[in-house]
């Protein structure tokens, strides 16, 4: 019984359909760069549909666009409408970098740039979550080799991680 489940899970996943709504949101201090850089992976059709919702188009391809220069323009302008970062007590602004499609994701790209020092990082990542109620946004913070992972979703939004120097 065991088994037929979890091979219904992975053909559920394989399929094109998963029943939950997630991304992987990777973070990591660049001390010699002096930026936080981001990567987050987000199923592709869940972000079609917030980039359609969110802009007011009808539709958005995300997996093989016309115009791969306008989908990098309508995913900066979302993201920097949903992820907020403040540094050291500073509000600071991400610069989208780009995006690329791996499988049935597109990893994205974006980066703070200008962080001198890293003591206190207020992270909200509400990507998705304003078209999917179980939206989660999982986030591993790396700095200084450790790893300090979250899970954010509509509930708990927000959080502060903090950094011994």
């Amino acid at each position: 019984m065991q088994l037929k489940l979890t091979h219904l899970v992975f053909l559920l996943i394989f399929s094109g359909f998963h029943p939950f709504h997630v991304s992987v949101v990777d973070v990591e201090y660049n001390a010699q760069a002096k930026s936080i850089q981001v990567s987050q992976r987000i199923f592709s059709d869940d972000l079609e549909d917030a980039l359609a919702d969110f802009h007011g188009l009808e539709s958005v391809d995300t997996v093989d666009p016309q115009d791969a220069a306008r989908l990098d323009s309508l995913i900066g302008s979302y993201l920097k409408q949903k992820v907020f970062f403040v540094v050291n007590g500073k509000e600071k602004s991400i610069y989208y970098v780009g995006s690329e499609l791996e499988g049935d994701a597109r990893w994205c790209y974006y980066e703070i740039k200008g962080v001198e020092a890293l003591k206190e990082v207020e992270l909200s990542n509400l990507a998705l979550m304003d078209v999917f109620d179980d939206q989660q946004n999982i986030v591993h913070f790396k700095v200084r080799g450790k790893v300090y992972s979250y899970r954010l979703d509509k509930n708990r939004n927000i959080k502060t991680f903090k950094f011994n120097q």
